[in-house]
């Protein structure tokens, strides 16, 4: 039997396509896009997986495993530090990912919405999903780029929206002006369910509460016009629009799934903590000690001291913890507290450098920013 052959195609914005071959006919395929995360004062270069496919017909032959197998080994040449993906559940934990974000939701009824109160400022609603993307990534930017996992957006090259909450569609734009100057937006989705108004994506300069009301209180008077129910924001939990909103009645919802949704796991462990050394060091301003963090690929040793840091490869610390990629990727992304990271797997020595270096954060990647 003809083993698969794997192409490697490039396509637009830096990112390829893995297709497997056999007999001449594509049995299964998926894409890699070249991603950018923001983590506090560094940033990661992160391999996605998205579009994983198999015709019908070819299904049930180990097809797919084949072809996400050979990616990750080509990823791994191609000098990628983590992956990602959003993924089915059940699935992708064979590979090493484990779950990286969490879900959630905040949900107004429009009775409670009504009574908002709040300054009238200028809008614009706009069909294009690229509307004024040079403001929109700069009010982005000054909110996200010191948080965990969020995705870069430089106001230069950012082309705005491609999906809303959707994989299938992209959102309408929402924008408050003051003096001419945008100071707030919403990504709305564009054909929610028919008792749903969907919010993508809400965010105000200095995340001003008066702004935030105030986009509340127009996507209230789009919903009483559409007729419907409800308004969902899909925001972290700890976003400023929960607080905002809290005093008129809400529910606030998260889940974290055990396989599915966001998923990670290190592929270059070495490069991957170099990435985030500037970050690390502003942890470590106080803190001196070393652990060898030992995967079943790889072994890394940190040695801290007073914010200097120094990784070197192999283990070489009496200090150590084993622990498998998709776990690091939890840890690292503060994902997971340490201490009950710790608390699972294998340690010797003393381990609690992993907290301060590792502190819990809220790793999310905003809906219209998903692959």
């Amino acid at each position: 039997m003809e083993e698969l052959q794997f192409l490697v195609k490039p396509q637009a914005e830096d990112s390829y396509k893995i297709e497997a071959i056999k007999n001449e006919t594509k049995v299964s395929w998926l894409y890699i896009p070249k991603i950018f995360m923001h983590y506090g004062r560094s940033s990661l270069t992160v391999g996605g997986i998205g579009g994983v496919f198999t015709p019908r017909e070819h299904r049930g032959k180990g097809y797919s495993s084949s072809t996400i197998r050979y990616s990750l080994m080509w990823m791994k040449e191609k000098g990628y530090s983590i992956l990602a993906l959003f993924g089915i559940q059940e699935y992708y934990h064979r590979f090493k990912f484990a779950g990286f974000m969490g879900e959630h939701v905040v949900t107004i009824s429009l009775r409670n919405a009504s009574r908002i109160k709040s300054k009238e400022y200028e809008w614009e609603y706009s069909n294009d999903p690229s509307y004024k993307p040079r403001e929109i990534a700069r009010i982005y930017e000054e909110l996200n780029s010191n948080k965990i996992a969020r995705r870069v957006r430089n106001p230069d090259t950012w082309n705005g929206f491609r999906k809303g909450f959707s994989w299938q569609h992209s959102p309408k734009v929402l924008v408050i002006n003051d003096n001419k100057e945008i100071i707030g937006y919403a990504a709305i989705e564009r054909w929610p369910p028919p008792d749903e108004m969907i919010v993508a994506e809400i965010n105000a300069k200095n995340h001003r509460r008066d702004v935030y009301r105030a986009i509340v209180k127009i996507i209230y008077d789009f919903a009483i016009h559409e007729n419907k129910g409800i308004i969902k924001f899909y925001v972290p939990y700890n976003h400023p629009l929960v607080s905002t909103l809290l005093p008129y009645g809400i529910k606030v919802e998260s889940e974290y799934l055990w396989s599915g949704g966001g998923m990670a796991r290190i592929i270059n462990l070495k490069k991957t903590l170099e990435e985030i050394s500037e970050e690390l060091s502003v942890r470590s301003s106080d803190l001196e000690g070393e652990i060898s963090i030992i995967t079943e690929e790889e072994s890394v040793t940190l040695k801290v001291n007073k914010g200097n840091i120094r990784i070197i490869e192999g283990a070489s610390s009496v200090n150590n913890i084993r622990i498998n990629s998709g776990e690091t990727a939890q840890m690292i992304l503060g994902y997971r507290n340490p201490l009950e990271i710790i608390s699972s797997v294998e340690t010797h020595g003393e381990v609690g450098l992993l907290e301060k270096l590792f502190p819990m954060k809220t790793p999310y990647v905003w809906q219209p920013d998903r692959w």
